[in-house]
């Protein structure tokens, strides 16, 4: 794994207080993947109802995807490697 996309695991594991193990990360190739995992293992923004509470943390994906890929436009599918050219 590049050293960008374990810069990026690293600062969602803090920012959401969870661990993502080595499995986790050979799962997690697109934005969307990263989401639905916290929707299912973040107790962050609990309390908003479901859209509301996913659409935050799509956005905070996107805050630290452009801090630490200096990535700022992408879809939810798209693949860390293949399409946004993480290296």
């Amino acid at each position: 794994m590049s050293w960008a996309l374990d810069e990026f695991f690293a600062s969602v594991e803090d920012e959401f207080s969870v661990n993502i193990t080595e499995e986790d990360r050979e799962a997690l190739t697109t934005p969307g993947a990263v989401i639905d995992f916290l929707v299912e293992m973040s107790r962050v923004a609990d309390e908003m109802d479901e859209d509301a509470r996913r659409e935050h943390l799509d956005g905070v994906v996107g805050e630290l995807m452009a801090q630490t890929l200096g990535i700022t436009r992408y879809r939810d599918d798209s693949r860390f490697i293949e399409d946004l050219r993480v290296r």
